[in-house]
């Protein structure tokens, strides 16, 4: 199997929508949006956020399908480090769990963050996905001591980095 990874423009808001929307309804437990917030975003809405010069979605495909995504943003207040960029929304569809598609989403918003002149690249990890954070070790993340519950006190997370 062989994934390509491409950073979205704006005309892809179709494919942003699709994937996202995928996203929350196969996991809605890991993310803050849920899929009634999503849904009723407009075109318009879709379209901004593949605008926002200081931000990036990527996709990554296997035979032109779409087998996951995650955004980079610039790390914010929640992160308190000015020289740090954000992952978020990573996703990648059960049918291609196993198959790198994490590992070439990370990479290539690896690639964004130091592009941006990121020192280091910041993920936020619920502790009740112990999956998820084994594949952030093994990327290079590391925890840094960091705990918040931010929108749900029952759903601690975690605040992973790695030094780019």
């Amino acid at each position: 199997m062989t994934v390509r990874v491409r950073r979205l423009a704006e005309d892809d808001w179709e494919t942003l929508r699709e994937v996202r929307l995928s996203a929350l309804l196969e996991a809605p437990q890991s993310f803050y949006q849920t899929y009634g917030d999503a849904v009723a975003l407009t075109e318009a809405d879709w379209r901004s956020r593949l605008r926002a010069t200081d931000k990036v979605s990527l996709l990554a495909e296997s035979d032109a399908r779409p087998a996951g995504m995650v955004i980079g943003a610039p790390a914010g207040p929640d992160e308190r480090d000015p020289d740090a960029a954000l992952m978020l929304s990573m996703w990648v569809d059960p049918e291609f769990r196993g198959q790198r598609v994490a590992d070439a989403l990370t990479a290539e918003l690896v690639v964004w963050s130091r592009e941006q002149g990121y020192k280091r690249l910041l993920l936020w990890v619920y502790d009740a996905a112990p999956r998820a954070a084994a594949f952030y070790r093994r990327a290079g993340f590391e925890p840094t001591g960091r705990v918040e519950t931010f929108y749900d006190p029952t759903r601690p997370l975690t605040l992973m980095s790695q030094t780019l």
